[in-house]
């Protein structure tokens, strides 16, 4: 081992083995002056050590490579990796991506690696011990571009050339499992910066290898409303949303993101207009989101509720109050999502015909208003349930029963409906209008009730 760089307090963790050094991302980030999520050590007896913190910590023990002597804790809101202290930790260091990730720690306070690691952390400097340390694991490159956005470290030029080179040889050669790529681009697209973040992802080329069909919105000019092409465009959505909702979830960050992935396949050139249109975008845009999602190995969940949200980014709520009721309430699964994405799409769209975006942004914004209003109003319990439409309708068990209540559900939205008895008469008048022929509930009745007038 060679000299001791300096001291740097060590962090009071329930576990430290004996004779064990905390490595990498844990002392970068110390250094930094931020709270690591995860410690992972360098110990004599990892299994015994393992095992020694889970009993600490209460939490479950499994093995990362039992064979090689890898093993995880999980505690409380943090994960303790332990792996084998190499004989030479000098020279271990030394294998590792770049730099800022080759520093080791003493449960005393001394801080060991090169010189530069030191040099490169204080100076916010991204640098690549080698490239065949980046070329030894797929995620590396990938890695470099997370530590750019979200611990502010700048790839070097070297660095930079040496990511872009292993970028261009990731689209046609080897690449890490999707889920490994998961945990890097939801690490970005969790971070403030997520805009800018993924911005730099493009500038490296890692974009055309993990978000190949979002890169392919790179320089597909799009005119009319818009000023910048389809990438850009989607980037300045993102920018938008986290701007004004900085507290969006995921699901809603990637919609942004991906609102407009399919322009690029679906693009039509129209000679009297002078510019591209992109007729059936959101659509075509809601599948190929949710297929680039499960590819990467998000969750279904989050895969289907990003593709709602683009497939419904273009049905904008109307202005009549009427008719923003229906919109609300047909909407409703995916509120505040979607007024939230539309809000942001318009806000990036400042093209020579969108002279109305801000009326639009406005009305957008009363909507979000009327919406939140509703969330805090809370639901009220049904007027009628299924079993009410057999017991006292005569419905036979069926999917008619659900297209009732779901008929009635809207009808109460718009203030058509406000007790039991109306509800009784609105299903009585919704069976008249949707069913043919002799076959009819035994107590429905003929007449139609009153409706208010609207659009």
């Amino acid at each position: 081992m060679r000299a001791s760089l300096g001291r740097l307090a060590p962090p009071d963790l329930p576990c430290w083995p004996a004779g064990a050094y905390l490595v990498g991302g844990a002392v970068r980030d110390l250094l930094i002056g931020l709270r690591p999520g995860d410690f992972d050590f360098a110990t004599p007896r990892p299994r015994e050590a393992a095992a020694a913190c889970a009993a600490a910590v209460g939490g479950p023990l499994f093995p990362l490579d039992a064979e090689r002597g890898f093993w995880r804790v999980a505690g409380p809101g943090v994960t303790y990796d332990f792996g084998p202290l190499a004989s030479d930790l000098a020279a271990e260091l030394l294998r590792r991506d770049y730099t800022a990730n080759a520093l080791a720690l003493s449960r005393r306070g001394a801080l060991f690696g090169p010189e530069i690691a030191l040099h490169d952390v204080r100076r916010g400097v991204l640098r690549a011990v080698s490239r065949a340390n980046l070329r030894e694991d797929a995620l590396r490159p990938l890695r470099g571009w997370r530590l750019w956005v979200t611990r502010g470290l700048r790839p070097e030029p070297r660095t930079r050339a040496l990511i872009l080179a292993e970028a261009s040889y990731q689209r046609f050669g080897r690449r890490p499992a999707a889920e490994r790529v998961r945990q890097e681009l939801e690490q970005v697209m969790a971070h403030r910066r997520a805009a800018w973040g993924f911005a730099k992802l493009h500038e490296l080329g890692l974009d055309a290898v993990y978000l190949r069909e979002w890169a392919a919105g790179a320089g597909v000019v799009q005119l009319g409303y818009h000023h910048l092409d389809v990438l850009d465009h989607q980037l300045e959505a993102l920018h938008q949303l986290l701007t004004r909702f900085p507290e969006a979830p995921s699901a809603l960050r990637w919609a942004a993101l991906l609102h407009d992935v399919a322009k690029p396949l679906v693009r039509q050139w129209d000679p009297e207009r002078g510019y591209y249109r992109f007729l059936e975008h959101d659509a075509d845009g809601a599948a190929l989101a949710a297929e680039m999602l499960r590819r990467l190995r998000f969750s279904s969940e989050l895969a289907r509720r990003v593709g709602s949200l683009v497939r419904r980014h273009m049905k904008l709520p109307p202005a009549s109050p009427r008719g923003l009721r229906r919109w609300l309430h047909r909407n409703r699964v995916l509120l505040p999502d979607l007024l939230q994405l539309q809000i942001a799409d318009r806000a990036a769209t400042r093209g020579p015909l969108a002279v109305a975006n801000e009326r639009r942004l406005e009305s957008l914004e009363e909507a979000l208003a009327a919406a939140t209003a509703l969330a805090a109003a809370g639901s009220e319990p049904p007027l009628l349930r299924g079993s009410d439409l057999i017991n006292e309708l005569g419905f036979a068990p069926g999917p008619l029963v659900g297209r009732a209540l779901r008929a009635l559900a809207e009808a109460r939205a718009l203030g058509d409906v406000t007790d039991r008895e109306e509800a009784l008469e609105f299903v009585r008048w919704w069976y008249e209008t949707e069913t043919a022929g002799p076959e009819r509930p035994a107590n429905t009745r003929r007449r139609r009730p009153e409706r208010p007038a609207g659009d």
